[in-house]
């Protein structure tokens, strides 16, 4: 099928090969089940034997009526052996579907039949010696024998589920003409409720999407609007949360300029190192060292006394200033730079 088919399609040309598709997809998913679920579907039908243009019921017919079918009833219709010709070939493992249209482009070499003159029905009848193959029983159906079938099941008003080949009814997978008299155009095929309620539930997949989608949607609706609601708020919060860094900012730099800039601790420190009876004249701080003069006790070594204390570097004497000599003491002149902890 070429892309230019499928584009000038028509939307009935369309909708005949999605059912088409849905049935090849459905008897692909009946290949799954066993033989004897795949074929309980037949159970229930009304049993009529096809015979001198009449539908006649059987006895052992699970419907079957003595005054014959009631217009819209679903039936089973079995077609005497002698109506049709059949043999048992080989062929290669298949499944139903497929097996049919072997059948159907086969069967004019295989039947005795002149071509386009005979309906094709088929059915595995066993296993063979190969694995890879199958046992198939092919029968064919006269046309004319199939369309006076075909005219008798519309003259009785009933929709004919299967067409089964007499004493072959009851086999697992019988042989039926239905499938191949549906392609051809003989009757029509059985209207199911399975579409529409397979519509019906899709119709409700797609509301209950729709109502979720929308719930979704007002639920963030309302978020939205309480996120509105609450901006002022979230507005103040991050003012205060803004102004409290910038407060603790300005603490720790203020802290850390004390920290380096401490006048006061510097000049406590050096009075906590130099001995008793010295006492500072001048007290010189620049941020990093100190100088600073005065007068001590005989016999004292104040540069000592502030490199013992561990908080000065590079204690020297500076003798930068001349001072004089007072009976309270030596003078003493000496630079230090702060050690930084």
């Amino acid at each position: 099928m070429s892309s230019k088919r499928i584009l000038n399609a028509d939307m009935a040309t369309i909708g005949r090969w999605i059912a088409s598709g849905i049935r090849w997809w459905v008897a692909e998913l009946e290949q799954l089940l066993p033989a004897r679920l795949r074929h309980a579907r037949s159970d229930g039908l009304g049993h009529y034997r096809f015979a001198d243009g009449a539908l006649t019921p059987v006895a052992n017919g699970q419907k079957g009526a003595s005054d014959g079918p009631h217009p819209g009833e679903r039936v089973a219709v079995i077609v005497s052996r002698s109506e049709s010709l059949a043999r048992v070939i080989e062929r290669p493992a298949l499944n139903d579907r497929d097996l049919q249209r072997m059948a159907s482009f086969e069967g004019d070499g295989l039947l005795p039949f002149p071509s386009g003159t005979t309906i094709i029905a088929a059915r595995r009848v066993g296993s063979t010696a190969d694995p890879a193959k199958i046992r198939v029983e092919i029968a064919g159906l006269p046309l004319e024998t199939a369309r006076r079938i075909a005219e008798t099941i519309a003259d009785a008003k009933v929709v004919a589920v299967r067409i089964f080949v007499e004493n072959n009814r009851t086999a697992a997978s019988p042989l039926d003409f239905a499938p191949a008299m549906h392609e051809a155009g003989l009757i029509a095929r059985p209207r199911s409720a399975t579409p529409l309620i397979w519509a019906v539930v899709a119709c409700f997949v797609v509301i209950n999407t729709g109502l979720f989608i929308w719930k979704d949607v007002r639920s963030v609706e309302r978020l939205e609007q309480v996120v509105q609601e609450q901006q002022p708020v979230v507005t103040v919060a991050k003012t205060i949360t803004r102004r409290t860094g910038q407060d603790h900012t300005l603490v720790a730099r203020s802290l850390a300029k004390r920290r380096d800039h401490d006048a006061i601790g510097g000049l406590a420190v050096i009075s906590e190192a130099i001995p008793q009876g010295a006492w500072l004249q001048r007290y010189v701080w620049d941020g990093t060292s100190v100088k600073i003069t005065g007068y001590k006790p005989p016999r004292t070594d104040i540069a000592g006394e502030l490199r013992r204390s561990g908080n000065f570097a590079d204690v020297r004497a500076m003798n930068d200033e001349i001072q004089a000599e007072v009976p309270a003491g030596e003078p003493f002149d000496i630079g230090a730079r702060i050690a930084r902890r």
